[in-house]
């Protein structure tokens, strides 16, 4: 099973709505990202269970083959009963021409014949019922094998279905990958970063390329790498956009919120004029809450000032497939 991490925790993505969240809506979607990995398990659980059929189905048919020679043995028996029952009636009509003289002896294997001929018959009934037995177990068997094997190809399928759309997502985001490097040549490290984690993108930019400091309003030149940005994405329409918003602990918690999402919602503005479809993408403000170093110098404090674009593939045919 080919099936990685991408699979459950890039699940999360599909969850995400147009417009602002909340810290309870970001919570709920850490919930759902849990719920989806516990789905992965459980289909771990449903590889070994295809595994445990398929032994099932070996012991059926090992099983089956025994019911067939049991089958076959009786048969034989039951024939050789026949043919007994032939030498009998034979050794009868040979008794009934002896000699008169053996009349009374006559009468007596007579009717010894006939209770030997009396058992034979009740042994070939009990024998016949067996048989009728028998052939019935080997079909009830025959059609619970075919039902095995219809949920094991059933299962088959759906899996390798999830092989599939994994592969396409996996080269979705390399193809990604490949389109950021291009438009996105030429920028500082301070100002951009890109790197992958847990399969997303992650393009962080700093405050100092899209914003002046306790601003909302994009500069020019972090339009023109966001329009950049844009021409990338437009290039690969399955992709699922996350805007965050970032700031240092500078001021009150209401006022970093406020000025984070105010933040995202602009750069989704300045994406969708590029040309994105609004419908791809998410603003979110984080606030002062994530911090990637300790606010405790001007320098650190630069670097938690940032926005962080999310890039992720759309997983709504996963998603099908594991319910």
């Amino acid at each position: 099973m080919k099936i990685n991490n991408l699979t459950m925790l890039a699940a999360l993505a599909v969850l995400l709505g147009t417009g602002c969240v909340s810290t309870q809506k970001y919570s709920d979607m850490q919930t759902a990202r849990d719920h989806f990995k516990a789905e992965y398990e459980n289909l771990r659980v449903a590889e070994q269970e295809n595994q445990e059929l398929k032994n099932k189905l070996r012991l059926s048919e090992t099983q089956m083959q025994q019911q067939k020679d049991i089958l076959a043995q009786t048969k034989y028996e039951l024939d050789r009963t026949k043919a007994y029952n032939k030498e009998l009636a034979l050794d009868y009509e040979t008794a009934a021409k002896e000699n008169s003289k053996l009349l009374s002896q006559y009468s007596a294997d007579k009717a010894d014949f006939e209770e030997d001929i009396s058992i034979s018959q009740g042994e070939l009934l009990r024998q016949e019922r067996q048989l009728k037995g028998l052939e019935e177990t080997l079909g009830m068997q025959g059609s619970s094998m075919e039902s095995i094997r219809s949920d094991l190809a059933s299962r088959e399928r759906r899996v390798a279905e999830l092989e599939r759309l994994v592969a396409e997502k996996e080269a979705q985001m390399a193809q990604l990958r490949i389109s950021l490097n291009d438009a996105l040549r030429g920028f500082s490290a301070a100002d951009l970063t890109v790197e992958e984690r847990n399969g997303k993108i992650y393009v962080s930019m700093s405050q100092n390329l899209l914003f002046k400091l306790g601003s909302d309003k994009v500069d020019p030149k972090g339009a023109a790498a966001l329009q950049q940005l844009a021409t990338a994405l437009n290039a690969n329409p399955a992709i699922e956009v996350i805007v965050e918003g970032h700031t240092d602990n500078t001021g009150g918690v209401d006022f970093n919120w406020d000025l984070s999402t105010r933040r995202a919602t602009a750069v989704v503005k300045i994406l969708a004029i590029s040309g994105i479809q609004p419908g791809r993408m998410t603003a979110s403000g984080r606030g002062m809450h994530h911090p990637v170093v300790p606010n405790d110098s001007e320098a650190n404090k630069g670097k938690n000032r940032r926005t962080e674009i999310i890039l992720s593939p759309n997983l709504d045919k996963l998603l099908e497939l594991t319910k």
